[in-house]
């Protein structure tokens, strides 16, 4: 069945539901561990140094394809370093999947072309360069301004560092055409960062800001359903995501679990987050899905 049909998403969904299969829908793959920066907040710095080959990838890719994935999510490391970037997710495309590249925006990007970039902008220029280092919120602005032509959603990991500078965010880029939407998550708190992780109060209170700048700010991308769940418990939905390290190595459900053993009630990681809310048929969450995910609108 067409991938890009709706009705194969609701022929998915129904075996979730009935027959309780959990095949997944989304993949990350991380083509490297390489990275050109050492961000803050990052704690998958260098775990793996020998980058798999097109080849390798081509056939992890078509495992993915068989599971039932239909988005892949091509980060690392900095995956602008693979050398063959732009064939891994040319070979996506040709295969009918969603491909999202995410990009720290510090190199050029002419030869490659996913459905989507995500580009990481952790605040404006004081902060981002403290989390990144420093000159680099310039070098994203470069990449964004010289590939006007590629679709732009940036992707903003909160944390102390960074947390008041959602709406100078918003208000920075809803007045230019760099980037098509806005997208913001939470830090999980692993060990080596836990101490400029937000607790779930902070994140609760940023949370319900959000909720009423998106009144103010359209770009602004997450969803109602996923921003009410902020701080709480509620349910989560790991299975619907794999991850592939850049080892080639699956591991099926939260990817935490890489790391160390996850605690669900510290996280609000958007990627679990937003899939976990389209899985229960949140109509707002399903709009997103159609804006990040490529999904074919649903209802």
């Amino acid at each position: 069945m067409n991938q890009k049909n709706r009705f194969y998403y609701y022929y998915r969904i129904l075996k979730w539901r009935i027959i309780k299969d959990r095949s997944p829908i989304g993949a990350a793959i991380k083509i490297t561990q390489r990275c050109n920066l050492k961000c803050k907040h990052c704690t998958w710095q260098n775990r793996i140094t020998r980058d798999l080959s097109f080849l390798e990838w081509k056939n992890i890719i078509d495992d993915l394809y068989k599971q039932g994935v239909t988005i892949v999510v091509i980060e690392g490391g900095e995956p602008t370093l693979h050398k063959e970037a732009s064939k891994i997710v040319e070979y996506i495309k040709s295969k009918g999947m969603y491909s999202i590249f995410i990009t720290n925006g510090t190199h050029d990007i002419p030869n490659i072309n996913p459905d989507v970039f995500w580009i990481s902008i952790d605040g404006m220029k004081k902060s981002h360069d403290e989390i990144r280092g420093g000159g680099v919120f310039e070098k994203m602005i470069s990449t964004l301004e010289k590939n006007r032509d590629k679709k732009f959603i940036s992707l903003t990991t909160l944390s102390k560092t960074n947390a008041e500078d959602v709406e100078p965010l918003c208000e920075y880029f809803s007045h230019s055409d760099l980037l098509y939407g806005l997208m913001f998550h939470f830090m999980y708190p692993y060990n080596d960062v836990k101490d400029i992780a937000l607790d779930s109060e902070e994140r609760r209170e940023i949370a319900q800001k959000m909720m009423e700048l998106k009144k103010k700010y359209p770009k602004l991308m997450n969803s109602m359903s996923y921003l009410k769940t902020i701080g709480k418990e509620k349910k989560c939905y790991p299975w619907l995501l794999v991850v592939v390290t850049a080892d080639g190595k699956q591991q099926h459900g939260c990817m935490v679990r890489h790391i160390e053993k996850e605690d669900c009630s510290k996280c609000d990681m958007g990627c679990y987050g937003e899939i976990s809310r389209l899985y229960e048929f949140k109509r707002d969450t399903l709009a997103f899905g159609s804006e990040n995910f490529g999904f074919p609108r649903l209802i």
